[in-house]
């Protein structure tokens, strides 16, 4: 039994270029050889061999481009499983989530229910070209159950979420006046505790690490763009370009035009 279905369009965000099931030990094989495509089976039930390695029910394993092969179904118990192919090297940024052997490329999973849903769209689309959003959607919902449930980390101490927590937020909000007020507010801490993460993280205040990350991504645009310093100053929160400029000075010593021609001319030489 194979079912099977094929993407038709290229999609920028992430290419699927196909989804497939089967328990037939004629088709659950290959190789020796190599391919070049990502291809990431899911094992169902039963078990088999990759590379040597032996592959049981709750495991899966990654083929990557150009990587030598060879899987087969166990004579006794032979697998059936869920198998994924993508051309795109975007593939390779989300391979970590699977938390892979380094050395067999095994994986372990629970993403029974997400498998058994996807199966059932293969089922009713079989051998049928669908929408390349459809097929990423369906991989998604899979790759979606299959981290949350597999190697999850430990949680976080409150400590550690309120600090992660405060620093996205003041990273996102880089071009607003973000003050500490507003933060405690938010995560509903005091002042005075929220303080005390900051200094043993960082060995500042909240408010002076607030004042860095400023002043880096406003070195930044005036070493990386041709952006104005009214525009840098906008982009990093300040109401008035004097105002920026005096931070800028004071944290420098240097204006930000002087800052900006100083680095242009160090990149001559």
């Amino acid at each position: 039994m194979q079912y099977c279905i094929f993407s038709d369009t290229y999609s920028p965000l992430m290419n699927i270029e196909s989804i497939g099931y089967s328990d037939d030990p004629k088709i659950t094989r290959f190789g020796p050889g190599q391919r070049d495509r990502y291809i990431i089976h899911y094992i169902i039930s039963g078990s088999g061999y990759y590379n040597g390695n032996k592959v049981t029910k709750g495991q899966g394993f990654i083929i990557t481009p150009n990587l030598f092969e060879h899987y087969y179904p166990d004579d006794k118990e032979p697998w059936e499983y869920l198998w994924i192919i993508s051309p795109d090297e975007k593939f390779k940024e989300i391979l970590p989530q699977f938390c892979v052997s380094e050395n067999t490329l095994i994986f372990s999973h629970n993403a029974y229910s997400a498998i058994s849903d996807v199966i059932e769209v293969l089922k009713t689309k079989n051998r049928t070209v669908v929408n390349s959003y459809e097929m990423l959607e369906l991989f998604l919902k899979i790759f979606n159950s299959h981290i949350k449930n597999v190697n999850s980390p430990e949680e976080k101490s409150n400590a550690d979420v309120y600090l992660d927590f405060a620093v996205n937020y003041i990273n996102s909000n880089i071009s607003s006046p973000v003050t500490v007020g507003e933060l405690t507010d938010i995560l509903g801490i005091s002042q005075a505790y929220l303080f005390k993460l900051f200094d043993k993280k960082f060995g500042v205040s909240t408010k002076q690490y607030i004042l860095d990350v400023k002043l880096s991504k406003a070195k930044q645009l005036l070493t990386q763009t041709g952006l104005t310093v009214t525009h840098i100053s906008a982009s990093v929160g300040f109401s008035d370009v004097l105002s920026f400029s005096k931070f800028f000075s004071k944290n420098t010593g240097f204006s930000p035009l002087k800052y900006r021609a100083l680095y242009q001319n160090n990149i001559k030489k």
